[in-house]
């Protein structure tokens, strides 16, 4: 194994040349850190950032444009405010760290990946961009996030090789051994970094944490390889070994803030939003550096059991932030030092947004300008001619043209797989998620970043079989999704989706809204959740058996139980053949050429609010006081699902939680959704235009069942 490189401070020195090269008006050299009287202590800055998601320069690949206003991001800002505070600073009193996810969320990081520029990742012979990027910088410590698992442990291996900095994660347990399996140099799950600071020598000891719900995510890869412990546990374990021999602790822990109480805690259950719990239930750490959930949290403060205080910090996603931490330093006593909490002393954590820093790193432009270039032609490839123009705008609400090109691709490829099996009679139906409001196919020519923008994931393609009331429960659960309205009333996309509940406070996500091809049926969002979904049907009118049988043809991240969808993470697998779907979407425009929706156009499903009025009769019925119907109990075993971040909330959530029948999660396994690289809902906008309650009845071409 190739000798790893030079981390935090030694590698910003071996760069140095390179960065001084900024534009920023800034000292020429690094300023040493001021001197102070030894009963006045000294000063130690914490950066950090999280979820950066490929997101090295300020570029969206999916609009082949700069990002701008208050989109602009990117390790390349990051590099600029590193280098600025080093400068005021002194490189010796600054420590950098990044909280994961790293490693998936752009084309680049899928050319390098998954794509034709892994084998030279897996070879050695190119260093991870991202790896570039983060040694360029002179990042000190590092944690796993779940996507980095995204591509297998042999490609986590080789980016792991390539950084100079520790890449830690003291949960994650090699099956085999029993050990931890992200250490450091020294093979330890945590890592010591000394700094000589006016004087003093400080010793900073990071632990790393990641969110277990990998063990459903990333099943495929890690299954009975390694084992995801739970994160307060772990941190119980390892924090007063890391306090022992450090002055300052932190805890980089790949989790946002949850709703578990601290009274009713429970580990078995491996709760993925965590950083709360940590703070609280662990005495002994100074800081916390929270992810994961794409919120924007620069500081907060918490007391722990002990009745310490702890400072929590969440940059803010995609390298959009960095956030800075000061810690004042003074002497604990026994000849250490100690984080002071005394008046103006205390620690303080501010952001620092890319939109406010004029320049990029031109040292970190330089660093990845091959593999950015190399992306840019793969996304702008051409692969097909759109005879019109097709949006996924509204598809979070109606049903629309390219969304049933994914599923009629996802249904066609299962369906020439079971030819000849005992199962090619059954029928195939599809699922698939509006990832993104913006993505659109333009008439005319499309490319790959047309491809790339609809389907955001690198999902891969299996098929599982249910039965027609296991479908049914399963469209039960999507539809909660919806804002429960009064019967007869316009429905509102403003409003009306993304409803939240006491699992999902912040909102179901796009992402876990499913809609189905080959079944008709309606939704009536003006009845309670578990009793919407109405008129389930065959293409050709035959009502949907409980018994019936048929195959879903659904990607890994639902079926190993992302979202807590019922039944199908239990349901028996008839196709797992590792197919990546955007792949497959991408192949199925360049064999055929031209994307008509003349040839998979499906409008299968309706949403309604019910009917506008009665039926007009000689002597009609009188219309019933259109007042919403009275909702369940919000106490009632609302599914144990996690908090994401839609951009665009409700407004006024249903009380609601979904029935027991209708949100049942596999055991142990339930209950959790991807948050990480969540550019199919952190890139929305608002819906517009309203969609009449009464249900507008759409001529199909075809059915697969």
């Amino acid at each position: 194994m190739p000798a790893r490189p030079l981390p935090g401070a030694a590698a910003a020195a071996t760069a140095a040349a390179a960065l001084a090269a900024l534009a920023l008006g800034l000292a020429a050299a690094a300023a040493p850190a001021a001197a102070a009287p030894a009963d006045e202590g000294l000063e130690l800055t914490l950066l950090a950032t999280t979820d950066v998601h490929g997101h090295v320069r300020n570029w969206d690949y999916f609009a082949d444009t700069e990002y701008t206003d208050d989109d602009v991001l990117g390790l390349t800002r990051v590099g600029t405010v590193v280098h600025q505070v080093r400068a005021e600073r002194g490189a010796e009193s600054v420590v950098v760290v990044d909280n994961g996810d790293a490693i998936q969320g752009t084309p680049l990081t899928y050319w390098y990946g998954y794509g034709p520029g892994r084998a030279g990742v897996l070879a050695g012979s190119t260093v991870h961009p991202m790896a570039q990027a983060f040694n360029t910088i002179g990042y000190d410590a590092q944690v796993v996030g779940n996507h980095e698992y995204n591509y297998g442990l042999d490609l986590l291996a080789a980016y792991d090789r390539d950084l100079a900095a520790p890449l830690l994660g003291a949960n994650v347990v090699d099956v085999a051994t029993g050990q931890p399996y992200h250490t450091d140099p020294e093979g330890r799950p945590y890592t010591l970094i000394e700094r000589e600071v006016d004087g003093r020598t400080v010793t900073i000891g990071v632990l790393g944490l990641v969110t277990p719900g990998v063990r459903v995510w990333d099943e495929q890869y890690v299954d009975g390889v390694l084992e995801f412990r739970d994160m307060v546990t772990t941190a119980k374990e390892w924090v007063p070994v890391v306090d022992a021999q450090a002055d300052v602790v932190v805890v980089l822990a790949h989790t946002g803030q949850g709703t578990v109480p601290d009274d009713a805690y429970d580990p078995a259950a491996l709760p993925e939003d965590v950083a709360n719990n940590i703070a609280v239930q662990v005495p002994g750490i100074d800081v916390l550096v929270a992810g994961h959930s794409h919120q924007d949290v620069p500081e907060e403060v918490y007391t722990n059991v002990a009745g310490e205080k702890v400072l929590l910090t969440q940059p803010y996603y995609w390298a959009r932030g960095v956030t800075e931490t000061t810690l004042h330093l003074v002497d604990d006593g026994a000849g250490g030092l100690e984080v002071s909490w005394d008046g103006d002393d205390a620690p303080r954590a501010v952001a620092r947004y890319g939109q406010d820093v004029p320049t990029e790193s031109q040292a970190v432009l330089d660093a990845v300008a091959d593999e950015h270039a190399t992306t840019v032609d793969y996304v702008n490839t051409p692969v097909a001619t759109s005879v019109t123009e097709l949006p996924a705008a509204t598809s979070r609400y109606e049903d629309t043209p390219i969304i049933d090109f994914i599923n009629d691709v996802q249904a066609r490829t299962l369906d020439a797989a079971l030819d000849g099996t005992a199962l090619a009679d059954v029928p195939v139906i599809s699922q698939a998620s509006p990832f993104s409001r913006t993505a659109v196919f333009p008439q005319g020519e499309v490319t790959i970043r047309d491809i790339a923008g609809l389907y955001i994931y690198e999902n891969t393609l299996r098929g599982v079989e249910l039965t027609g009331a296991q479908v049914l429960d399963y469209l039960e659960y999507s539809a909660r999704y919806f804002v429960q309205t009064a019967p007869g009333a316009a429905f509102d996309p403003a409003t009306g989706t993304n409803a939240a509940y006491p699992d999902r406070p912040q909102g179901v996500p796009d992402y876990n809204y499913d809609v189905l091809s080959g079944l008709d049926y309606t939704i009536d969002v003006s009845q309670p959740v578990g009793a919407r979904i109405g008129d389930l049907t065959y293409p050709d009118g035959r009502p949907v058996g409980d018994a019936d049988r048929f195959v879903l043809a659904v990607n890994n991240y639902r079926q190993s139980g992302g979202g807590a969808f019922p039944h199908v993470a239990d349901a028996p697998v008839v196709y797992d053949e590792l197919l990546e779907i955007r792949q497959l979407l991408i192949e199925e425009a360049q064999r055929t050429g031209t994307i008509d929706p003349a040839t998979f156009a499906d409008a299968s499903w309706t949403l309604t609010t019910g009917s506008v009025a009665p039926d007009p009769t000689p002597d009609p019925t009188p219309v019933p006081d259109p007042t919403p119907t009275v909702a369940p109990d919000p106490t009632a075993s609302p599914t144990p699902t996690p908090t994401a971040v839609p951009t665009t909330g409700p407004t006024a959530g249903p009380t609601a939680s979904p029935t027991p029948a209708v949100a049942a999660a596999r055991p142990g396994r339930g209950g959790l959704a991807s948050t990480g690289a969540e550019a199919g809902v952190l890139a929305l906008v608002a819906g517009t235009g309203l969609v009449s309650g009464a249900v507008l009845l759409l001529v199909r071409r075809r059915h697969r069942a």
